[in-house]
């Protein structure tokens, strides 16, 4: 099968606006969650603890895309 670079660039396109996607909700659920811990004056435990598990895959998937950026880069400088 031959190389199309305008099947890889219609490929990296879906990627980008799936990641924006999901960044973005990820985000929104991250903020409403803390938003739910400000708001509250009982049972403030267990909505930080809901407020953290909204944040952590968040924080954890910006890590992984700036791991894949960075080995991108590697791996276009050399």
């Amino acid at each position: 099968m031959t190389y199309h670079q305008s099947s890889a660039v219609s490929v990296a396109t879906v990627i980008t606006a799936a990641t924006v996607v999901l960044i973005g909700y990820r985000f929104g659920r991250a903020h409403a969650a803390w938003l739910d811990v400000r708001k509250t004056r009982r049972d403030i435990p267990a909505k930080r603890r809901a407020a953290w598990a909204h944040t952590r895959p968040l924080f954890f998937g910006s890590l992984l895309l700036l791991a894949t950026f960075a080995a991108a880069a590697y791996d276009a400088s050399h």
